[in-house]
């Protein structure tokens, strides 16, 4: 079915504005990760607190052409900035892509909130609520306009999503008397499961844990590290590569 003129300039503007969503994103994680505020306060150096002008605030080019380095102290900027940014361009390239124009938007909300949840699990190991919330909420309005009969199995996909993970955490708190999984991930097993289904939860659950299983694997043998059943990970970003692949394939076939 061809896209109105409405729909595609919507999506092209959105696919132009991936870099600035990455931009965005990346500062919200530094922010929550300082424990500074997530409003719209000017941003500034963390070395130095000199206020950022405008050119120093462009995606991509000003990291690139600054050298990695603040122009007023020269501390170094993390790598983190332009690596998330491209992230966001990835997220809208895979998008465009490998899902049909009409959710095209749709994939692009849901990437970018699934790549904001994984900056800050990854440098703090928390799942902000807001964010958790803000995937559930657009996963059943999404829903909504795509089949409204759809709701009521994707609200208990939900519900089945976050309890499910709630009771491996219990389980594993009593059997082993330490924490082995956090709540946030529950709300965020929960969240993917407003967009998937009761059909995609198997299959995001099998992504999540088979790549954390290959990463631990990979980054033990690169640091030459014993694995220890006491290790620590952000369980996060793999729920979210589980999702994403999930809402842009569709469900494994088991």
């Amino acid at each position: 079915m061809p896209l109105s003129a409405d729909t595609f300039t919507i999506n092209l503007y959105m696919a132009l504005a991936s870099p600035v969503v990455g931009s965005g994103i990346a500062a919200g994680a530094a922010r929550f990760a300082n424990g500074a505020s997530w409003d719209f306060t000017p941003s500034t150096c963390p070395a130095c607190g000199r206020r950022l002008g405008l050119l120093e605030l462009i995606p991509l080019v000003s990291w690139a052409a600054q050298r990695g380095k603040c122009r007023g102290c020269s501390a170094p900027i993390s790598r983190s900035y332009p690596m998330i940014e491209l992230a966001a361009v990835a997220v809208a390239l895979w998008a465009w892509l490998a899902t049909p124009g009409s959710v095209f938007a749709a994939t692009c909300v849901m990437g970018w909130l699934l790549l904001a949840l994984s900056a800050i699990d990854i440098r703090t190991q928390r799942l902000p609520n807001v964010l958790n919330l803000a995937l559930a909420l657009s996963g059943i309005a999404v829903t909504a306009m795509i089949d409204m009969n759809l709701i009521v199995e994707h609200l208990a996909a939900a519900a089945i999503g976050y309890g499910a993970l709630v009771a491996v955490e219990v389980a594993y708190r009593r059997l082993r008397g330490r924490d082995g999984l956090g709540r946030g991930d529950s709300k965020l097993l929960g969240a993917i499961g407003a967009w998937v289904g009761l059909q995609g939860l198997a299959a995001c659950l099998f992504v999540a844990a088979a790549s954390a299983i290959v990463f631990i694997l990979v980054a033990s043998r690169v640091r030459g590290t014993e694995i220890r059943g006491d290790m620590a990970i952000a369980f996060g970003p793999f729920l979210a590569l589980g999702g994403w692949v999930t809402w842009v394939y569709g469900p494994l076939i088991f």
